[in-house]
């Protein structure tokens, strides 16, 4: 199960850094907030889920806990989003 997070892990760390180097690129041009979200999700669930199957949590706590973490920095990021880059809204 630990290929899962890893997986998960890896492919929002591609979308971040690929999500970067656009920004520069192509003026104007943000992602949307589900996209933002996903990105976020995606990373919280790979580090939690990681963190927690190498700490020895049972599989089912690890991933109840890696889903927690990427409902949490879901949430958060659509809410840092929110303010537009001028702190907390």
């Amino acid at each position: 199960m630990r290929w899962v997070f890893a997986l998960a892990l890896v492919i929002g760390m591609v979308a971040l850094i690929a999500w970067t180097m656009l920004q520069g690129r192509v003026a104007g041009r943000r992602p949307g907030p589900a996209a933002i979200r996903g990105i976020a999700g995606s990373v919280a669930f790979g580090m939690g889920g990681l963190s927690a199957a190498y700490a020895g949590w049972n599989l089912w706590l690890a991933t109840v806990g890696a889903v927690a973490a990427a409902a949490v920095a879901a949430w958060y990021a659509g809410r840092a989003d929110r303010s537009k880059g001028q702190g907390r809204g």
